[in-house]
């Protein structure tokens, strides 16, 4: 199968990922059917959808004609079969629960055409362990879009161990056509790129909560002093202590001991203190954002430090094949963290011993492993890697 032969999408799941999904491929002109398990869920999910259309049509982003072309493109259904019925690409967005992915995928390949390409959007989970369901393994493939769907530029395309070059190929071109930057994740490893990348921070960050001696807008204020958008523990409380816990807990089975959560996160959930959704979390959302001092005088851990890890983690992400090149974890970085640069093009500018001697500190302070510069980053190899 190739781009030409993709006309319709079919996307599991009326969630926030789903209903995003299901609006960037109709906005790039693809019959798109949109199917959950209640209709209150599938008429709130285009309720967001029409809402997100109309925003973009206030804002001169598209025209009235355009954003209705959209809308007309977009059905929705209870039925798996009809979804199915005729389309080319499947894509689920269900919740991270393997078992249930299991079963979404395991109804999918029987009812779905025998060519169709099944994708999964998980944000973490092996895409090899839940395609071992599917029959033709050759078609189905990791197609993780970042949150919200509908601003977020990047989209991982992750081969599992049976993907083939074709699948990967038209779910690259079919992203483009929504307008995304797709980047190929050549192997099937945890957090892929973007989340593997950013993962030793949040564990830095948990290790910073149970130490207690910098305040988090110590931190957060430096950052959006300099302009970013989400700081570090402001994302933490953004994406749910919850979530942002079972992150850590997974990578902690699977790559290393040291990403294991500390008390304070624990706590906080035992509390309810979730973040965002809950009011309070590391922060006090009451106001509807979270309350950052960010006249908060610096404490002796920043955003170099944070960077450092970054590219460090970067250099270990190319060593180990996930990406074709530096440039595509740059690429995926960039777009995926809404980040000034991605790592590599960061650390160009910065010297070796810096990178290392900050590494060393945080690894030294807070007994992590996983912060060990590499020998790339030691002797300043890391410079011309991929060339």
């Amino acid at each position: 199968m190739n781009i030409n032969d993709v006309k319709k999408i079919a996307v599991i799941g009326s969630g926030a990922m789903g209903h995003g999904i299901a609006q960037v491929f109709a906005q790039a002109g693809y019959t798109v059917v949109m199917k959950d398990i209640k209709q209150e869920m599938l008429d709130n999910a285009v309720a967001k959808v029409r809402e997100s259309i109309d925003f973009l049509v206030g804002k001169g982003k598209i025209s009235r004609e355009d954003g209705d072309a959209a809308m007309a493109n977009l059905s929705t259904t209870m039925d798996t079969a009809e979804a199915v019925k005729d389309a080319q690409v499947v894509i689920e967005a269900v919740p991270e629960v393997m078992d249930l992915k299991k079963k979404v995928f395991t109804e999918l390949s029987g009812l779905a055409a025998k060519d169709a390409i099944l994708a999964t959007n998980t944000s973490t989970m092996s895409v090899s362990e839940i395609g071992s369901v599917v029959d033709n393994p050759g078609r189905f493939v990791g197609m993780h879009f970042f949150n919200p769907v509908n601003r977020m530029k990047l989209v991982e395309i992750i081969y599992g161990d049976k993907t083939s070059d074709d699948t990967a190929d038209t779910l690259s071109a079919a992203s483009e056509k929504c307008g995304k930057i797709p980047v190929k994740v050549l192997k099937d490893r945890p957090g892929f790129i973007v989340n593997r990348i950013n993962a030793p921070n949040q564990a830095l960050l948990s290790c910073i909560l149970d130490e207690g001696k910098i305040r988090p807008d110590q931190i957060d204020g430096v950052m959006k002093q300099m302009g970013a958008k989400m700081a570090p523990f402001e994302t933490a409380d953004f994406v749910g202590l919850d979530v942002f816990c079972h992150t850590l807990d997974y990578y902690a089975q699977t790559l290393s001991d040291d990403y294991k959560p500390g008390s304070y996160l624990k706590e906080k959930i035992e509390k309810g203190e979730l973040g965002m959704k809950s009011g309070k979390g590391i922060y006090d959302w009451s106001s509807g954002s979270a309350a950052i001092d960010t006249k908060s005088e610096a404490g002796d851990i920043t955003p170099l430090h944070l960077l450092a890890i970054q590219i460090n983690e970067a250099v270990r992400v190319y060593k180990e094949g996930l990406a074709e090149s530096v440039a595509d974890i740059d690429n995926a970085v960039k777009f995926g963290m809404n980040a000034f640069a991605g790592p590599f093009t960061m650390a160009s500018g910065m010297q070796p011993e810096q990178i290392t001697e900050a590494l060393e500190f945080l690894g030294n302070r807070f007994k992590l492993g996983i912060l060990e510069p590499e020998p790339e980053i030691r002797d300043g190899s890391f410079k011309t890697m991929g060339q």
